[in-house]
């Protein structure tokens, strides 16, 4: 286990399932690259849909709410643009026509630096999203081999494109830690614009400094974040 510098590249991509995942998971490292002078991206696959408890909602309308709060919450943490794929909330698989959309974005943002879904070693460990775990699965399948293969999705008509490395979050296998508590602050703003999500903001907080400063615990970083880094 290590306490490592957010990378320090021109162009980030995150591929996350949900509108809040990134929020969640990785949103202080890349505020922190933001501010380094990276340009960070972000391709959401769902639109969470289904994230409300009210019957008397359709989830078009779920989906809606939630695509705006993401456009929201990526202008808090100065994220450059978001896409939708829209592909259906807790029923995403790794197929062929999601692996095919996830290298058209690859090819076009041609990030140096992917963040996903640990597909692997996925936290919490039996009880993960399964929409993270397929959706991580696609994204390390569009950065290698398929993004960079000339061959691969060709009528797509676009440049092969390499990815040098994958930071995975949500991980139980987890080894490379960021201190975030400069950023801290944007990321919860940034939390907080997801406000379907959110039943009571004065809670949240607390509840995620305190969760900051566990995944810390084992580097003796009072606020971080944690991933597996791959080189590719």
């Amino acid at each position: 286990m290590q306490i490592v510098e957010p990378p320090r590249v021109e162009r980030i991509m995150a591929i996350a399932a949900h509108p809040d995942d990134i929020e969640s998971w990785c949103a202080g490292t890349l505020a922190l690259a933001v501010d380094a002078g990276a340009s960070a991206r972000l391709l959401l696959v769902t639109s969470g849909e289904l994230g409300s408890h009210d019957l008397d909602v359709k989830p078009t309308f779920v989906g809606m709410q939630r695509e705006a709060e993401a456009l929201a919450a990526a202008q808090r943490l100065g994220i450059a643009e978001v896409a939708f794929l829209r592909h259906p909330d807790g029923d995403t698989e790794n197929t062929r026509e999601l692996r095919r959309s996830l290298v058209e974005w690859i090819r076009r943002w041609q990030p140096d630096v992917l963040f996903t879904h640990d597909p692997e070693h996925a936290y919490p460990p039996y009880l993960a999203h399964r929409d993270h775990r397929c959706v991580g699965r696609a994204a390390l399948d569009a950065a290698f081999p398929l993004a960079r293969a000339r061959l691969a999705f060709a009528e797509q008509q676009l440049e092969p494109h390499t990815v040098n490395a994958v930071w995975l979050f949500a991980s139980d296998a987890a080894d490379a830690f960021v201190d975030i508590s400069a950023t801290f602050e944007r990321k919860l703003a940034a939390r907080l614009a997801h406000a379907s999500q959110t039943p009571d903001p004065n809670v949240l907080p607390a509840s995620w400094r305190e969760r900051a400063a566990t995944i810390g615990a084992p580097v003796a970083l009072t606020c971080a974040e944690a991933f597996r880094v791959l080189n590719v």
